[in-house]
């Protein structure tokens, strides 16, 4: 499989598990030390934002990705997706409209996400 497609796969992986409520795949597919800035600039450790995926503090219902690109350079990779996500976030749900630019290493055959930034479109 090429590399764009292995990274697109794991971005879906990162989609589905987000909608499904599953924080163990997520765990398993995120770096350790993953972090993910919101569109209020704020900077999520990994582990805050699966306890908020469990706790439905963030709840994910669907993810529509419009457009992607990725380039890769070497052995890191960025994705970007102009995507809505209809979720409900500290009891506020609505369809966001963003920009998901996620950022990759390689890691022997794999493609870890290292961090993601998300910005309002």
């Amino acid at each position: 499989m090429e590399y764009k497609q292995k990274i697109l796969a794991v971005y879906q992986q990162i989609d589905n598990a987000m909608v499904n409520n599953d924080t163990q795949s997520l765990e398993h597919i995120l770096d350790d030390n993953y972090v993910l800035v919101h569109m209020t600039g704020y900077h999520q450790p990994k582990r805050e934002w699966l306890e908020q995926i469990e706790n439905e503090q963030m709840k994910y219902f669907k993810t529509m990705p419009q457009r992607t690109t990725i380039t890769i350079d070497s052995n890191t990779a960025t994705l970007i997706c102009d995507t809505k996500i209809d979720a409900s976030i500290y009891g506020f749900r609505t369809t966001w409209s963003m920009k998901m630019e996620m950022h990759f290493e390689k890691l022997g055959e794999n493609w870890c996400p290292v961090n993601a930034i998300a910005t309002s479109k």
